[in-house]
């Protein structure tokens, strides 16, 4: 088996983002609180969390675990017709959701890092969301590279995390449709979000984590466009009944 196929074969992470008007918020929470579960009944989904924005732009972030590849068509297909009966009822019920702007979904396959569950994503802990695409080509593979095995390991050495892990868009003929992007996805579990000025804040940040933002404006920087940052406390999560 080559190393592409064995990568499209492990759990998927499906990202969902949006903002909403206030006006619209209590409405846009009462509908999550149902779909979540709904979604949880289709066959390919194993857990789903929810989360709310603390710092960054985009104000709300929903995980959920995709068994593997060979669920997409059913879960998030283009085609009406392969989609289960239940996708196809919880998008309905979306695109008559009022007051939202800035969504995106995207479909990831992890890089490196914690694996989903084990231990990632297992506690209710805040999460650091990083997207970036690197826009210049022949140097992707150097990039990826210091960041698999450099950047993310310096950072959860750094007191105040609890685990990293990377992602990267999976090409699949039914996610054409979506529009996914940015290519490349990190996430961090903090300890706490008292951590988050140690962490994040360039004027009360720890000496490590200054030395690693320093490393990445130096080198990551240069590469990237369509950088987004946010980050979330988690507000839900609901389980596959079956699990």
């Amino acid at each position: 088996m080559n190393p592409a196929s064995a990568l499209i074969e492990r759990p998927l992470l499906l990202s969902v983002q949006a903002n909403v008007e206030a006006a619209h918020e209590h409405d846009f929470n009462a509908w999550y609180y149902h779909h979540v579960p709904a979604l949880l009944e289709i066959p390919g989904y194993r857990w789903g969390r929810r989360y709310q924005a603390v710092l960054g732009e985009t104000k709300y972030l929903a995980l959920y675990e995709i068994e593997d590849a060979s669920f997409l068509e059913s879960l998030i297909g283009a085609e009406v017709e392969g989609r289960h009966p239940t996708a196809n009822a919880e998008f309905a019920k979306f695109e008559q959701l009022q007051g939202l702007s800035d969504v995106a979904i995207n479909i990831y396959q992890q890089l490196s890092g914690s694996h989903l569950g084990n231990p990632f994503l297992n506690d209710d802990l805040p999460l650091s969301a990083v997207m970036v695409d690197c826009v210049v080509p022949e140097k992707e593979a150097e990039f990826n590279a210091w960041y698999d095995n450099s950047h993310v390991p310096n950072l959860v050495q750094i007191p105040g995390y609890a685990s990293g892990a990377r992602f990267q868009l999976i090409e699949h003929p039914a996610l054409e449709w979506l529009g996914m992007g940015p290519k490349y996805l990190a996430l961090y579990e903090f300890d706490s979000l008292d951590c988050l000025d140690s962490l994040a804040d360039p004027d009360n940040m720890r000496q490590e984590a200054k030395d690693e933002l320093a490393r990445w404006l130096d080198y990551g920087v240069p590469l990237v466009d369509n950088m987004s940052w946010n980050v979330y406390r988690p507000i839900a999560k609901h389980w596959r009944l079956d699990d």
